[in-house]
């Protein structure tokens, strides 16, 4: 009896461990502790911890005052001073706080459980180690090929001059008018008719009438260099920027 006891002492966490194996092996009602009954069982298994020469933690003593404590109050009869200050007010039950602190341990086992079941399935994979990575070869650009900061800074000169020149007050912006999709067919319309001659991208972006469809035009100019479709070029920084549909390789 002793060897059995001493194999189920060693395995429990702590003194709520210990009271909440004490009522599943009993099928008690944890909202309905019978306090009593636990108590004894409790201080029992104290006592045969006690008698196998094992140190008896300071928290399980505690405990043991706590149910000797709510194990008083409800054997004590209720004094007629207290009756009165309650009045009608139901007292409060001695078992609550017992009740709320197993009930989270409870809640903390089951996601503990949880957890632990799951990293025991990760347990049965094995992730692949990072390969290194080639390194690309670094292709330099085109000479005189225009970037997209370039081009963002065209057209904010361009939004900045017609801003200053009034070009948009006052004009009624459609926006269902003039989507990306139809300006880059706009675009491509532009360079096809151009032929071989290369077309300023000032004189695309001074088409549009609002300064919505300025910046459409723009994004749709970004997609079609994306695509290979257009190519930009910029001879020197002050230079104009010129759209071409030859795409460079």
């Amino acid at each position: 009896m002793a060897a059995e006891l001493q194999l189920q002492l060693t395995k429990f966490a702590g003194p709520l461990d210990l009271l909440l194996h004490l009522i599943k092996t009993q099928e008690i009602d944890i909202y309905d502790i019978p306090i009593a009954q636990i108590t004894d069982q409790y201080l029992t298994y104290l006592n045969e911890m006690e008698q196998l020469a094992l140190d008896v933690a300071g928290e399980y003593l505690v405990m043991a005052s706590t149910l000797m404590a709510i194990k008083s109050r409800l054997l004590l009869p209720q004094s007629k001073v207290e009756q009165l200050d309650q009045g009608s007010v139901e007292p409060e039950d001695p078992r609550q706080a017992l009740v709320d602190q197993l009930l989270a341990y409870q809640t903390y086992q089951e996601v503990s459980h949880y957890l632990g079941q799951k990293a025991q399935q990760r347990a049965r994979y094995f992730t692949k180690e990072m390969s290194a990575l080639p390194k690309q070869p670094v292709q330099p650009l085109p000479k005189d090929l225009v970037t997209t900061t370039e081009m963002a800074a065209a057209l904010a000169h361009l939004l900045n001059q017609q801003a200053q020149d009034q070009a948009f007050v006052n004009q009624t912006i459609d926006r269902d008018v003039f989507s990306i999709e139809e300006a880059q067919d706009w675009v491509k319309q532009q360079v096809l008719a151009a032929g071989p001659q290369q077309l300023k991208f000032t004189a695309l972006l001074q088409t549009p009438v609002s300064r919505e469809q300025v910046i459409i035009l723009f994004l749709a100019c970004l997609e079609l260099m994306k695509n290979k479709v257009i190519t930009c070029f910029q001879a020197t920084k002050d230079d104009e920027i010129l759209v071409s549909g030859e795409v460079v390789a």
